[in-house]
């Protein structure tokens, strides 16, 4: 039988491009017959001509079909992917919004938990219970459906009690929460691995490690740390938990009574967007026509991007050719997780290979955890009895049982909004001796109150290196290093012992006589091996310098954030000035004092064969207030001028500054540059956070972490 992969909810066409180029650029998937599907005529053909113009860009013999109807598009097919969003953003997802807010109830995302995740799971189980009917009426035998249709656990633990086909919920949040993590810590991403465990969008990071080794005091020193303003929610979660958790902060200050209900005091001081997800659909609506044309590309070319870290497609080739993969998914609880309720959706590892999908036994999550997740389930469990008996108490039982609500109303204003939003949807017809524990904290074990930390670093002249030694213990301590310089591929160039004696609770900086590699453009490493078994080693790595061509047609600076593309642009030489061009993906653009917070880009600065580098800020305007290009002390760049721009999901700023207020020659051809972004808001629904060029955090310490950009000649520049 050939291989026929459906896509319900192709219209989401933006998504459904990514999930397709996915599928395609596996060789072993790209003969596959590929059928869309959709209610809305417009955006189907949108985006069947989106998926034929991608294969032939690819180069495939893939089949592309649409259909209006659901039960032909399934028929036959091994996989089916679905996408929908039913009552669609007006007038569905505004009466989620608006209504709730007439009674003093906030929400920010509202799309997985609270009234208004709810009021979504009663729209779209229904839907979903069809469709899952029709995969096991018309379906390939097997047929696996691949549900990335919020609210998540709703809609699965629905299409498991009601119909019961092999199915699997897939969400990006543990993916892209572990990568962000490194980034936060520094951390190589490749050497970061971790367990993950509990329900979708409140899963908890249960080992999350470096080298092998427990990360989480890394993380924990965060909470000391001033001038670290990120994530606000899940790290103040984290500090009482004592674990980090999957989604957004936004995301998590509704889920939880501890946060919106109490006041602009709090949602300041955790910096928590009320109402972000009406912002971004509008924005995205607005420039409909615009994402159209893009997807559709100029003369029929179409971009098509590698491929994204989204299960869907793993999940497809594993079980299609064999190879095994581990991801997480979102799964019925069979004694996976045994402090949850069985039958209720968990989100946990599972291997997939020939045989399919094969979640992993967990066993208990720590009782706290357990106790947050069960005040979800609760809400789901009772939203799903709701949706499949349509009992209509059950509507109220699960608003009553919602952390958020409960926080907010009485029961009084908890039924009658319920009922204004059930008539609303009805009318458009669409509804654990004890152990001591890390000060302030709920951490009981391996926290920094008990552990030594060594961390190879740059010495303050950005010329050598120190070993950075934290003793988190009760008594002084004598620590044997050895220290070795290596090539990036591994050669060894000099290696160095030392000593290092800390008192208690103290933090030595042990200078390191090994120096910085004359050649650093090629990359090297620092690694050191300790003497104690208790000990979390951080080594220090310098990748080889990026080259970045500047001017041209294509960005020649390219970021991304966990993950998703951040900003893009180019910096070209027009004489003895410098033109800067960035793209900034930031919906929710906040000023703050500077350098460090609010939308801004840092960009470091250093002429060649010099380690002395210039930091500078650029910071985006809101509203009256002007972009700015200022050195990190904020005193204004002389000769710059600025310009920006509002584009669909950020802004666009642009520069022309004096090479020579740069710290650069005038007459340069190439230079030295590093770029930090800072985002207040990323992609649909997440908050932002930090990213680098380098992959780095350490610009400030020299130009090793540097790109080379290079200056177009004359005749290519871009006017």
């Amino acid at each position: 039988m050939s291989l026929k992969i459906t896509v319900i909810g192709a219209g989401s066409v933006v998504f459904a491009k990514n999930l397709l180029g996915d599928v395609l650029q596996f060789p072993e998937l790209s003969h596959a017959t590929i059928c869309l599907m959709d209610i809305d005529p417009a955006r189907l053909k949108v985006a069947t001509i989106m998926a034929q113009r991608m294969a032939a860009k690819l180069g495939v013999t893939a089949k592309i079909e649409a259909t209006l109807d659901q039960r032909q598009a399934i028929k036959g097919a091994r996989y089916v992917i679905c996408t929908i969003q039913v009552g669609g953003y007006r007038p569905s997802t505004v009466i989620d919004f608006e209504i709730p807010k007439k009674y003093g109830l906030r929400q920010t995302i509202a799309d997985t938990l609270g009234v208004g995740g709810i009021f979504r799971g009663l729209r779209t189980i229904p839907v979903m219970t069809r469709i899952a009917e029709d995969i096991a009426a018309v379906g390939a035998p097997g047929c696996l459906l691949l549900n990335y249709t919020n609210p998540m656990a709703m809609c699965c633990w629905g299409v498991a009690r009601a119909v019961g086909i092999p199915h699997v919920g897939l969400c990006h949040s543990v993916q892209s929460t572990s990568s962000q993590l490194a980034g936060y810590l520094g951390l190589s991403y490749d050497k970061v691995t971790y367990l993950v465990a509990g329900i979708n969008h409140m899963a908890f990071f249960l080992r999350f490690e470096y080298a092998g080794q427990d990360a989480y005091p890394l993380l924990f020193r965060k909470l000391e740390d001033p001038t670290f303003t990120h994530d606000r929610v899940r790290f103040e979660m984290m500090r009482r938990s004592g674990y980090f958790v999957t989604e957004s902060s936004e995301h998590q200050s509704e889920y939880l009574p501890y946060f919106i209900p109490h006041g602009e005091e709090i949602i300041s001081k955790f910096d928590i967007p009320l109402d972000e997800y009406l912002r971004r659909c509008e924005g995205v609506i607005t420039t409909w026509k615009a994402t159209e044309a893009q997807l559709l590309g100029n003369n029929g070319e179409i971009e098509v991007g590698p491929q994204t870290h989204e299960y869907g497609s793993f999940i497809i080739h594993s079980s299609e050719t064999g190879v095994s993969r581990t991801i997480y998914g979102n799964v019925p609880n069979t004694g996976l997780i045994t402090n949850l309720p069985s039958g209720c959706c968990v989100e946990v590892p599972c291997l997939i290979d020939s045989r399919g999908l094969q979640p992993i036994h967990v066993g208990a999550l720590p009782p706290q955890l357990a106790m947050l997740c069960q005040s979800n389930i609760s809400t789901q469990a009772l939203t799903v009895e709701a949706a499949l008996t349509r009992k209509r108490e059950h509507i109220y039982h699960a608003v009553m049982s919602d952390p958020n609500t409960a926080a907010t109303l009485t029961l009084d204003s908890i039924w009658a909004m319920c009922d204004e939003m059930i008539e609303a949807h009805q009318k458009i017809g669409f509804l654990g001796a004890f152990a001591p524990t890390v000060q302030g904290t709920g951490r009981s074990f391996a926290g920094t109150g008990d552990r030594v930390i060594v961390e190879i670093a740059y010495a303050d002249n950005g010329n050598g290196f120190v070993a950075k030694v934290s003793n988190g213990r009760s008594a002084s301590m004598a620590l044997s290093l050895t220290v070795t310089l290596r090539s990036w591929e591994g050669k060894v160039l000099a290696q160095e012992s030392l000593r290092v004696r800390t008192a208690a609770g103290k933090t030595t900086s042990e200078p390191i006589s090994l120096q910085v590699p004359s050649a650093v453009y090629k990359g090297f490493r620092v690694t050191a091996e300790g003497s104690l078994d208790e000990v979390l080693l951080v080594n220090l790595e310098v990748a080889p310098r990026k080259v970045l061509h500047a001017g041209g047609k294509k960005p020649a600076l390219e970021i991304s954030l966990a993950g998703t593309p951040a900003v893009k642009g180019w910096i070209d030489g027009i004489g003895a000035n410098l033109q800067l061009r960035f793209e900034v993906d930031d919906s929710k653009i906040t000023l703050h004092e500077l350098p460090w917070n609010g939308s801004s880009l840092e960009l470091f600065f250093a002429p060649e064969n010099s380690g002395a580098a210039l930091q500078t800020i650029l910071a985006a305007g809101k509203g009256k207030e002007r972009p700015r290009f200022v050195y990190s002390y904020v005193k204004p760049i002389p000769g710059a001028r600025l310009r920006q721009s509002a584009n669909r999901s950020g802004y666009e700023i642009e520069a022309m500054v004096p090479k020579a207020s740069l710290g650069l020659p005038p007459d340069a051809q190439a230079f030295l540059l590093d770029c930090y972004v800072n985002l207040s808001a990323l992609g649909d629904a997440h908050g932002g956070g930090r990213a680098s060029l380098s992959g780095s955090f350490e610009a400030h310490r020299g130009a090793a972490f540097y790109s080379r950009v290079e200056l177009s000649p004359i005749s290519k520049r871009t006017k």
